[in-house]
């Protein structure tokens, strides 16, 4: 297989903004209005992850209506 139809692949992409730990009975609780503290501060680099592994981290941004993602280190990279 030649690598160039490799790069039509589709890879589902998200951003992880941080991470939280709760025990049953408080997913339990949650509801509309609830609101879950992560473990990330704001202002901190958030991950970019491709199929679930994080390939780079940035900051979020607005582009027109939508939130977007300024890649600001690639991960293995020095920052």
């Amino acid at each position: 297989m030649k690598l160039g139809s490799m790069k039509q692949v589709q890879v589902e992409l998200s951003v992880e903004l941080g991470r939280a730990v709760k025990d049953l009975d408080e997913l339990s609780s949650l509801g509309e209005g609830s609101i879950v503290e992560l473990d990330s501060f704001c202002g901190e680099p958030v991950s970019l992850l491709a199929a679930g592994v994080v390939v780079a981290r940035g900051e979020v941004v607005v582009v027109g209506e939508k939130f977007g993602l300024r890649v600001t280190q690639l991960v293995g990279e020095e920052p």
